[in-house]
């Protein structure tokens, strides 16, 4: 099966050598923190990053030809126990309806003191 890297302006691009997102058959791997597309991460506390982060999924997920309603399965990541209430606030809003599959951890940190949240996205856009 082919893959396919996915890609958009409207998301931070790391210096790394990585795609942003990759597509392969019917599936769409997108994952993303809370930085702007300038790199710099939400102002605010984890609210602000889980939107970002969202909103960096959906330009993905866009990019690629689908839409939020397309994920499947999300596994979060969340650096602190005490941002786990506030983070579910702001997901469970964009995903109200028919929500994906999830999977959630608490980790020691993600890259970056400053990341506060990291979301890992499947999308189903049907078969190619």
């Amino acid at each position: 099966m082919p893959k396919t890297a996915i890609s958009t302006d409207k998301v931070f691009k790391p210096a790394l050598p990585f795609a942003q997102a990759s597509k392969a058959g019917g599936f769409v791997f997108a994952c993303s923190t809370g930085r702007d597309r300038e790199g710099r991460f939400a102002i605010g506390d984890v609210r602000a990053q889980t939107q970002q982060t969202i909103d960096n999924i959906r330009a993905l997920i866009e990019a690629a030809g689908g839409t939020l309603k397309d994920v499947v399965k999300c596994t979060v990541y969340v650096t602190d126990r005490a941002n786990w209430a506030p983070m579910n606030e702001v997901y469970f809003a964009n995903f109200a309806e028919d929500p994906p599959h999830r999977v959630s951890c608490i980790v020691s940190g993600l890259g970056s003191p400053d990341c506060l949240v990291e979301i890992d996205a499947t999308a189903y856009l049907g078969t190619d």
